[in-house]
Formats: structure tokens, sequence, C-alpha cells
């Protein structure tokens, strides 16, 4: 891999109430306005040259993909270790809610009936290391806020979880050189051992 585009996936209609989506109980659709602005991405990234996209297993980043692959005729392999955190009790509820409970509790604590930061953080970990090690040019990874807010803040040198950034929006995208990419792993893993 020579370019990593981390893509968020578009707004569902849980994301535009400010709510966690319910993944325990619903794979949640891109929102209207989702949809027009993973339409709007897709076609920003027409000039790329996309070997490959990869996928959140959610319904929302998969959609996302689709949109993206148009008719490009690449493959869009789904990664299960880009899936969002599992949330457990703060599903359905306020994005704030779970962000302040995420900041205030230690990063092993499970979220009750989810996992925990640390679990999540070595399944994108994972993910990371097989899309460095894929030999297509460029690769789209279709995902969610704390796996791309991870590695973009481990990618410049800071915290993976308080680094500056907190909050990606919706159908944007981040880009990182193979060397980024090798920096947030290295960064990723030493926050892992801490």
């Amino acid at each position: 891999m020579d370019r990593l585009i981390l893509v968020r996936h578009g707004e569902t209609p849980y994301n535009a109430q400010g709510l966690m989506n319910p993944d325990s109980k619903l794979d949640a659709p891109l929102s209207a306005d989702g949809e027009a602005a993973a339409e709007r991405l897709a076609r920003a990234l027409d000039a790329e040259q996309i070997a490959l996209i990869v996928t959140s297993p959610r319904l929302r980043a998969r959609r996302t993909a689709e949109l993206v692959a148009g008719g490009r005729g690449v493959e869009v392999r789904v990664l299960d270790d880009l899936a969002e955190i599992r949330a457990g009790s703060f599903e359905s509820g306020p994005v704030a809610a779970f962000q302040e409970w995420v900041l205030a509790t230690p990063s092993g604590t499970p979220a009750p009936g989810g996992e925990s930061v640390l679990e999540a953080a070595r399944r994108y970990l994972a993910a990371a290391r097989l899309i460095r090690a894929d030999p297509a040019a460029v690769v789209v990874a279709v995902t969610h806020n704390l796996p791309m807010r991870m590695l973009v803040n481990a990618a410049d040198g800071a915290d993976p979880l308080t680094g500056p950034l907190r909050r990606v929006p919706h159908a944007t995208r981040s880009d990182l050189t193979a060397a980024e990419l090798e920096t947030a792993i290295a960064g990723l893993q030493s926050w892992l051992d801490r």
C-alpha cells in the first residue's frame, strides 16, 4: 500500500440527532443527507486511482463504500476489525454521554454490555496492519469516528484517544501515506502497550 484514504461513513438518522447508532439491535442506513454527502465524496474521489476498498461491516459504512466504488470495478472487502466500538448500554443514547464516559473511564473498562476502548483499538490496529500489507497502491478504508480518529491522531504523533482530532465529520476523508500509516501503527501499538 502506498496511500490510504480513510473515509468516515455518511450520516445516519441517529447521527443527525446526536445519538449513538443502535448497532446491536439495528444496522442503521444512511439518512437522505448522509446518502447525498457520500455521493459528493464519491465524486470528489473520481480522480483517485483506487485499487481496493475495505469497509466496516456496518450498513452505513458498506453503503458509503458502494457509493465510492461506483462503476470502478474495484473489490469492496469487508473487514470486521474496522467496525465501530460496541457501545453497549450507550447505544441509541447521546454521543456526548458516551464520549464523556470514554474519557473519564480507564481504557480497559468495557462499556456495560459492550467492549473497552482497548479491545476496539486492538481491532483497529489489526485492520491497519492488514491494510498496510496489501499490495494495492491506493486503498480506501470506510470506517467510523473512533478508528479514524485514533489512526489520524497516532499518525500525527499524538495520543490516539485524546489527541486533537476528536470528532471526524461524516463523509469526509483523511489521507495517509505508507510512512504515515506506519507511524500510526507504531503509535497505536505503543499506546496499547502502556
